[in-house]
């Protein structure tokens, strides 16, 4: 019995000392250390474990941040990935997918981008309920690697370039305004002037 301790030991430093992580476990060094969040239902899932993901990776999660992220619904699909003799469905493949964006007030999205994870499962007609239960394990297996790519893509964005799109924004909002100022004062200009009435 000790000797099968040791070697248990044995391995999980081993397993320790090469970087091994389990899935999903790992934080992520991200250049953005300040993010206010938002997302379509913050109740969800989804959005619970996107901003419990951005706080485990050091990001402070404030209202008064300058750049916002948003996360969309989680979208979810099925589609039959093959069948038995009898045409019945044998394996179904799983989609879940989520939008993302970052966000700096009231100007047009800064970066928009989308993450999709596919599982196929094989189902047993004589074991829906088993069937049943294995998909929604799927479910939250896919949901937590959706959160780990958000997180993956967030790694690579840093406060300089969005500050660099944020100011592009800025730049293409007021040319758009100017440009229906001008708009706006041509047809003044080109409107005929009206005679004053004259009475007899």
């Amino acid at each position: 019995m000790l000797k099968r301790s040791i070697t248990v030991l044995a391995l999980a430093f081993l397993m320790t000392a090469c970087g091994f992580q389990l899935r999903g476990t790992g934080t992520t060094q991200m250049a953005l250390n300040e993010l206010n969040f938002a997302a379509r239902d913050a109740l969800s899932p989804l959005g619970k474990q996107v901003k419990e993901s951005l706080i485990n990776n050091n990001v402070q999660v404030s209202s008064n941040a300058p750049f916002t992220l948003y996360v969309g619904a989680e979208e979810h699909s099925q589609r039959t990935a093959s069948y038995t003799a009898g045409t019945r469905s044998a394996e179904y493949t799983l989609t879940s997918a989520a939008t993302y964006e970052l966000r700096s007030g009231n100007l047009p999205t800064l970066i928009q981008d989308r993450v999709e994870v596919q599982r196929t499962y094989a189902h047993n007609q004589n074991n829906v309920t088993g069937s049943g239960q294995e998909a929604s394990l799927l479910r939250e297996e896919m949901r937590r690697d959706l959160v780990m790519q958000i997180m993956m893509r967030l790694q690579a964005v840093t406060p300089a370039q969005l500050q660099d799109l944020k100011d592009q924004a800025q730049r293409k909002v007021q040319a758009e305004a100017e440009a229906r100022e001008a708009a706006i004062r041509a047809q003044q200009f080109d409107e005929p002037q009206q005679s004053p009435i004259t009475l007899p």
